[in-house]
């Protein structure tokens, strides 16, 4: 059973926004950075507020104090105001993961989280030994709003697709999932051999029809399919693979009825659901060329994108969908899944996106239609020949383990002495004698050069005229200064 959990802020929206105010720029948006320090303030007085927000309008608001009237302070006020917050920073991120029967240390406690020692340091620091420097103390602050950015706001701020997903109609979400999970029921009983009926999942796609127009479908129907969990599932081992282009019969199964359905009821769901599918496989760049498009396993190897609709295998089922459309036209055109859409159509969208995605579907097309094959691949050889150049260039350096390029540098620099050598041993006596001594005549030359040139410097810094020597702590008159401070300005 899920927890209620209760925030200060009315709704997602006011928390976006705070956060957009927080991190505004200090310079031209000052006004908007210290509005969202006074809703965090509002915040503290609503109720609880979770000590990350707490501690980033805190950093924030002393850093402004700081730079706005920190001349007209003394500097261990300052060390002592930026030196508190770093203090109550990592006490408040580590006490709450404080669990358990037996105390962790700060330190072990900041490592589990991912809290760099150095902040454990300062507060240390700040808390038992001589105050860091003020210097430190406003890199650390700094540094702290830069971790609480990338470690709390940022998972907590919602991306394009889950606000579309938020703003979805539920009651078209709920429908989708009734269909979804009874066409899964009615394909597991027919596997098993137990009769069934259609009905169930007929029925939902019939009630969705006439509740949706163009618009719903649009805006709703189409995003929820291409979304992972639609035609592409969640799993990942059910998606498609680099070494198998095709999507599984079982998945086939499950979607066929429900586009069909809406290809019957919407003339235009076909063309907008095969315009979103190759939209998807768009990077919005003239001609995409890169890693992933190269090598879908490069991306695994890497990094692993936050966006799931750009992982590889993501694209790749996506992909296949397209191929398996394109396939349909071999046969008769009452078997197609969706019939108000011609192989033109998906033609002219994949030669708009040339990459590695929109080749495989281009190669379907030129194997189901050979004659259309024919003028589509100089097309084709164009994409591979920028592959393989590209490809190419990457081997040079990229696609060469570390380890492999540093062995390969020293055995040219190797060869290199080696040949330096022979050509040594080969010259005769005088030769080399000669040579010799022309590198001395070369080196005095170039010696003599060099006192020219300090020659010519000295100019640039002369020993001042009037100058007299004096000892070490008098004045240049020869006089000992008196330090001594008036006993009237130490009494004030």
């Amino acid at each position: 059973m899920l927890q209620t959990r209760i925030v200060p802020w009315i709704n997602y929206e006011e928390f976006e926004t705070v956060y957009k105010w927080l991190f505004s720029d200090r310079k031209t948006q000052l006004d908007q950075v210290k509005l969202g320090i006074d809703r965090v303030q509002t915040w503290n007085n609503r109720g609880e507020i979770p000590s990350s927000v707490d501690m980033t309008a805190a950093f924030i608001e002393i850093i402004i104090r700081d730079e706005q009237i920190g001349q007209h302070m003394s500097h261990k006020e300052l060390r002592l105001m930026y030196a508190m917050a770093i203090i109550r920073f990592v006490n408040g991120l580590v006490d709450r993961e404080q669990k358990g029967k037996f105390a962790k240390s700060i330190n072990t406690l900041a490592r589990m989280m991912g809290l760099p020692s150095w902040f454990v340091d300062l507060r240390h620091a700040s808390t038992h030994e001589r105050l860091p420097s003020l210097t430190v103390l406003r890199d650390g602050a700094l540094q702290a709003v830069g971790w609480l950015h990338d470690n709390y706001w940022i998972h907590n701020i919602k991306s394009t697709e889950q606000k579309q997903a938020m703003q979805q109609n539920p009651e078209i979400k709920l429908k989708l999932n009734q269909y979804k999970e009874c066409r899964k029921t009615y394909i597991k009983e027919k596997y098993t051999g137990n009769r069934v009926d259609p009905d169930a999942y007929v029925a939902c796609i019939q009630d969705l029809v006439e509740i949706i127009d163009d618009d719903v479908i649009r805006e709703d129907i189409i995003p929820l399919l291409l979304g992972v969990g639609g035609l592409v599932p969640t799993g990942k081992k059910k998606r498609a693979s680099a070494e198998d282009m095709t999507i599984s019969k079982g998945l086939i199964e499950l979607w066929t009825p429900l586009l069909q359905g809406l290809d019957v009821g919407f003339p235009n769901f076909s063309e907008e659901i095969i315009t979103a599918m190759i939209a998807k496989l768009d990077t919005s760049y003239d001609f995409e060329i890169n890693e992933i498009l190269l090598n879908p396993y490069a991306a695994f190897a890497t990094k692993n994108t936050e966006d799931p609709t750009k992982a590889p295998s993501y694209l790749l089922t996506i992909t296949c969908w397209l191929r398996h459309f394109v396939q349909e036209f071999e046969g008769s055109s009452k078997n197609r899944t969706l019939t108000h859409i011609s192989m033109d159509d998906i033609l002219e969208g994949c030669l708009r996106k040339p990459n590695y995605y929109t080749r495989s579907v281009l190669q379907s097309i030129a194997s189901v239609d050979p004659e259309l094959g024919k003028s589509i691949k100089p097309f084709i050889r164009y994409i591979d020949q920028m592959i393989m150049k590209y490809i190419g260039e990457k081997s040079k350096t990229q696609h060469i383990p570390l380890h492999k390029q540093e062995d390969q540098a020293l055995e040219d620099e190797l060869k290199t002495l080696e040949t330096q050598l022979v050509n040594i041993k080969t010259k005769p006596n005088h030769v080399q004698r000669k040579q010799r001594k022309s590198q001395v005549n070369q080196d005095e030359q170039d010696d003599k050069m060099d006192i020219d040139d300090e020659s010519a410097a000295e100019s640039a810094w002369k020993l001042y005229e009037d100058w007299t020597p004096c000892p070490i702590g008098t004045l240049p008159n020869g006089k000992v200064p008196c330090l001594d401070m008036n006993m009237l300005l130490q009494g004030n």
